[in-house]
Order: structure tokens, then sequence, then C-alpha cells
């Protein structure tokens, strides 16, 4: 990346760099589009997958269950007419 593309993008985006800083953050952007160049070589796969191994349905059965303990619960919290009282909130 040229060095006054790089000052453009800190000025526009309100960031003071000095030199010192200006050629520390080209030398990591540069490093960075190396590092995608190599990525952009790789071989095409022609798939999506990126899991290589197999996987196949791993949800469980639904069972249904009725579990009828509202009114115990309710027994041993805090209620007024039917709803459940909480701590005031201010």
């Amino acid at each position: 990346m040229d060095e006054e593309i790089l000052r453009r993008t800190a000025d526009a985006a309100r960031i003071a760099l000095t030199d010192d800083e200006l050629k520390g953050f080209k030398r990591d952007i540069d490093e960075l589009f190396a590092v995608l160049d190599t990525i952009n070589d790789a071989p095409e796969c022609g798939s999506l997958c990126f899991d290589p191994t197999e996987t196949t349905d791993l949800l469980r059965d639904d069972i249904p269950v009725i579990d009828d303990r509202a009114e115990e619960m309710l027994r041993s919290m805090s209620t007024y007419e039917g709803f459940v009282r909480g701590p005031k909130i201010v």
C-alpha cells in the first residue's frame, strides 16, 4: 500500500500518525496483503464445506413431557393475586 493512501486514510479517520507509526502500519499492511495473496493462491476445493468429517442428524428425538409443577413452584414464591412478586425497581 502506498504511504500517501495510508496517510489520507488516517486523516479521513482523524487519526494522527507520526512518520514512524506510518512506516510501521505500512509494513504491517504489506505483510497482511502478502498473507491474503497466499490465501488467494490456494487451490479451490469445489465445495463450500470446510469440515472434512461428515455429520448426520445430531438432534435428539423430541419427547414431550408434561411437567405440571407450576403450583408447587408458586407456593415457594412471594405472590400477590396469582402473580409473582419481585423487588421494587426504583
